[in-house]
Order: C-alpha cells, then sequence, then structure tokens
C-alpha cells in the first residue's frame, strides 16, 4: 500500500500537510477502486497517511499509534 509520514512543528503546518497528503491519496484510491485512507498519530507532530484495504473505499479512519 501506499503510505507517507508527515512530520509538523505546528498544529497549522500538520493540518495542511495531512490535507495535501489526504487529497492525493483520494487520487491514487479512485484510481484502485478500493482502499480506504488511514491517518495514524505516531508521536507530536508525526502522521503516517495511508491507503488501507482495512478501510472502507471513500472513508478516512484515524488511529493514534
Amino acid at each position: 500500500m501506499t503510505r507517507q509520514h508527515i512530520s509538523a512543528t505546528s498544529a497549522e503546518e500538520a493540518d495542511k500537510l495531512l490535507n495535501d497528503v489526504v487529497e492525493e491519496l483520494l487520487h491514487l484510491a479512485c484510481q484502485q477502486g478500493g482502499p480506504g485512507i488511514l491517518v495514524t498519530r505516531t508521536g507530536p507532530g508525526q502522521f503516517s497517511v495511508e491507503l488501507s484495504d482495512n478501510v472502507p473505499y471513500g472513508l478516512t479512519f484515524e488511529a493514534i499509534a
């Protein structure tokens, strides 16, 4: 699956970066026609965003590692 890692120093930066990556992965999910998007907070200001077969198509789930 496709995965991207994000590192941000402020809430505003995290919000912008997460929105940009989710938008990018939405296009890939549409092409693949199956996976949803999983956003996982891995630490302070650290996130992993990935296409996941465990998330229904068209949905975005959030998790904390």
